[in-house]
């Protein structure tokens, strides 16, 4: 009789024993993070099936982890694609969540996490009024949790990653790209400084249609034009729309403002830039005598903006370098290489940023409307020079 009560008791110790360890790995399985604004989520302890809202948070996942995509909000196009991981090129595409381009709703975020055991969907961005409410809703509504992490500023970045390394369990990579931004936000500031009220004056243009021409707008509340108010005296009026196309100006008022640099957005066969650059109107500008018209490179994502996010850092990286060489002395072209190893996991040849920076580079632009002189004839002009020289030696 003790016997069997020994045995039962060993059989009870051992189930309670198996509940109490069940319940603390139970517990171990899932984390709690309070997004940005304000929101308690609940999540696996660990993720690693991750969707992007939009495609700001496409651009800094991507950067983060590739691998943590499972979806993308929207396809990547041709000129984009060498740039992209082959895998994340053929995920499905979810949409996107905010926006005048939203796509994204619950019943195919429900059927596509049947198939992709979604562990969070991130946003990020500027937060909204409405943004707690609206995720709530939503994620109540398909069962899918929703975080939001913001970066609206160029200051906003350093803190971004280091959230985004909270949530996604892995701090070393978050720490290490919030500390490059870091860095590279207090030389800028140092810089700046040194140059004071010595600003060169620009415009960015974003389209141009005949006497039509978009610019991005100036002002404290101008987004996609941060960074060159930041560089520049940014000659564009206050913005008024927050598209990312900028505001609509004629070519009077271009010639009016008479930048030092002109800034042009890449558009297919740099339609853009050779319009600015061969344009009868444009002539008679200082930064086209000068050749000081430049086309913001382009690959995967306009180092301007569109969508404005970390890619900024590298508008910075060039305009610094271009507007005041004496305080940014350093090597573009092994910055840029940095940058792209770092952010984009890809390695630049230096024949591919010789592509991407076509019309990017000191001279690029001067020469653009010069038809260039064979070789062939370069060697028959010094030859008859020489002749020439020759003959009036001999008299």
């Amino acid at each position: 009789m003790k016997k069997i009560r020994g045995i039962i008791l060993f059989l009870v110790l051992i189930c309670v024993g198996a509940a109490v360890f069940c319940g603390g790995v139970s517990a171990e399985e899932t984390k709690t993070f309070v997004d940005d604004v304000g929101r308690e989520i609940t999540l696996p302890a660990v993720l690693d099936s991750v969707s992007p809202s939009g495609p700001l948070a496409q651009i800094v996942l991507y950067s983060f982890d590739p691998d943590l995509l499972v979806s993308i909000s929207s396809k990547y196009s041709a000129d984009q694609e060498k740039y992209i991981d082959s895998r994340v090129l053929a995920l499905p595409v979810t949409g996107q969540f905010y926006g005048a381009k939203s796509t994204m709703n619950a019943e195919e975020i429900m059927e596509l996490n049947k198939k992709l055991n979604i562990d969070v969907v991130l946003d990020v961005g500027e937060a909204k009024s409405t943004m707690k409410t609206d995720l709530d809703k939503i994620q109540a509504t398909t069962g899918v949790p929703f975080a939001f992490i913001t970066q609206n500023k160029l200051n906003d970045i350093p803190q971004s990653y280091l959230t985004l390394g909270s949530l996604l369990g892995n701090e070393t990579r978050g720490k290490q790209l919030s500390t490059y931004v870091s860095n590279l936000l207090t030389e800028f500031d140092t810089g700046m400084a040194k140059v004071g009220d010595k600003k060169v004056s620009m415009i960015y243009v974003t389209g141009v249609d005949g006497n039509s021409v978009h610019l991005i707008g100036s002002g404290e509340n101008s987004y996609h034009g941060e960074v060159i108010n930041y560089l520049a005296d940014n000659l564009a009026g206050p913005a008024v729309t927050g598209s990312g196309l900028g505001d609509e100006y004629t070519m009077e008022d271009i010639l009016s403002m008479n930048p030092d640099y002109i800034i042009v957005a890449y558009a297919a066969d740099h339609a853009y830039y050779n319009a600015i650059m061969n344009g009868e109107m444009w002539k008679s500008l200082s930064a086209v005598k000068n050749g000081n018209v430049y086309e913001a490179p382009y690959g995967p994502y306009s180092w301007m903006g569109g969508p404005p996010s970390v890619q900024r850092l590298l508008s910075m990286i060039w305009l610094g370098n271009m507007f005041y060489p004496d305080v940014f002395d350093y090597n573009v072209d092994d910055r840029v290489k940095e940058f792209y190893s770092m952010f984009f996991r890809y390695t630049l040849s230096d024949s591919e940023l010789d592509e991407l920076m076509i019309y990017a580079k000191s001279n690029s632009s001067a020469g653009s409307t010069q038809t260039p002189v064979p070789a062939t004839g370069i060697l028959a002009g010094l030859c008859a020079a020489s002749v020439f020289a020759f003959a009036r030696r001999k008299n």
